[in-house]
């Protein structure tokens, strides 16, 4: 049979609708560069306690802003050429050095998706326009919140 198919343990718990929508703000933020908002959001979700250092603070909005940056640009993103993976992959030392709280729960499950699903675009060599796709589930979402 033809296809694909990819298993990650934890990648099927299921999302609180809080957390997707803090979620769907910080992504949304990282189009605007907001990093305020970044800020904000990941405290609410608590990936941050509010207690952080500046480097800590410095390398989570970075690491979000790589995971944002495909649904960040009208034009299309090249996994391979962005290798976003290796970028946030740098950053794990400051880290393992500077977190001072666990991140949630949710995000294992929510990291594991996203990671496979980059790793997979990496490894198909998909150069796929992602912001318009973000763009009409986040105005979907929103639209059903109103």
């Amino acid at each position: 049979s033809s296809g694909i198919n990819a298993e990650y343990g934890g990648a099927t718990l299921e999302l609180s609708e809080d957390f997707s929508d803090n979620y769907l703000q910080v992504i949304r933020s990282c189009a605007t560069g907001d990093r305020q908002t970044i800020i904000d959001a990941s405290i609410k979700m608590e990936f941050l306690s509010g207690y952080e250092s500046e480097v800590m603070l410095d390398a989570h909005c970075e690491a979000i802003k790589v995971v944002g940056e495909p649904f960040s640009t009208d034009e299309p993103y090249d996994f391979v050429e962005k290798a976003a993976y290796k970028r946030v992959g740098k950053l794990l030392e400051v880290f393992a050095k500077h977190r001072i709280t666990p991140p949630p729960e949710e995000s294992y499950a929510l990291n594991r998706k996203l990671s496979g699903a980059f790793l997979l675009c990496n490894k198909l060599n998909a150069v796929i326009p992602c912001k318009p796709l973000f763009d009409a589930v986040y105005d979907h979402k929103m639209s059903r919140d109103d």
